[in-house]
């Protein structure tokens, strides 16, 4: 599994985490973490996203952001 910080601001954090999938074996799943913070920096809600995507529609959805 691959975890990294995206942003990490006074409010708000963003983390992905991403590993391959057994079965089929071509499919990666990936979080996106969304979480809240208070005024003292403790989480107060998350939020997760996940998606069920292949190598291509990773490098597809990479290029998008990039462009």
């Amino acid at each position: 599994m691959k975890e990294f910080t995206v942003s990490d601001e006074p409010a708000f954090r963003v983390r992905v985490k991403t590993w391959k999938c057994l079965s089929p074996d071509q499919l990666n799943a990936i979080e996106f973490i969304k979480e809240c913070k208070d005024r003292n920096g403790n989480v107060e809600f998350a939020t997760t996203d996940k998606f069920f995507m292949t190598d291509e529609a990773i490098r597809t959805l990479a290029q998008g952001l990039l462009a």
